[in-house]
């Protein structure tokens, strides 16, 4: 009986070392051919960059017109993918240029605004002198708002007169202060 237990487990561990084998054979030619497909890669991809092509000699009678058309076509491509590249640079410089002139143009609007802001009271403070104000009982909010920009428009109004030679235009307490 343990003759014959021990013969089955020898065969099963032969079984065993063949399917180890096995598999470990089939691994080892999976690796070698991964290696050989990327060496096979890296050649191509090293030969399209390498420059110039040194074609073997052979015994054979050579087609020179093949050999100077597929010359011919391959500086053709790379002369295309230069200039493809130097159109694509060309577009992103126009594109930046036009940019950069939007920003200055947003600059100028933000100038001419601030000029505006500068200007406004003054015409909307020409404007009040000239109408007669009634006073209403209730106080509106436009006429506190506008009460700051009155008050800088007479003050520019009385830096006029002053300028003009009439500084007794100005109130005393102003006087003193210009």
């Amino acid at each position: 009986m343990n003759f014959i237990f021990g013969i089955i487990l020898l065969a099963m561990f032969i079984l065993a070392l063949r399917v180890i084998w096995a598999t470990t054979l089939q691994l080892l030619h999976a690796l070698k051919h991964a290696a050989q497909t990327f060496h096979r890669y890296r050649v191509q991809r090293l030969a399209r960059n390498r420059l110039p092509v040194i074609m073997p000699r052979s015994r054979e009678d050579l087609d020179w017109l093949a050999i100077s058309d597929s010359v011919r076509q391959e500086i053709q491509s790379r002369n295309r993918e230069t200039n493809r590249e130097l159109e694509r640079l060309e577009l992103q410089y126009q594109a930046k240029q036009k940019t950069i002139k939007l920003y200055e143009a947003d600059i100028e609007i933000a100038k001419l605004e601030r000029e505006l802001l500068k200007i406004k009271p003054t015409i909307v403070s020409a404007e009040t002198e000239a109408k007669p104000r009634r006073r209403s009982k209730k106080a509106t909010e436009s006429a506190m708002v506008d009460d700051k920009s009155t008050k800088t428009a007479q003050q520019v109004f009385q830096l006029r007169e002053a300028l003009k030679g009439n500084a007794n235009a100005l109130p005393v307490n102003q006087q003193a202060r210009h």
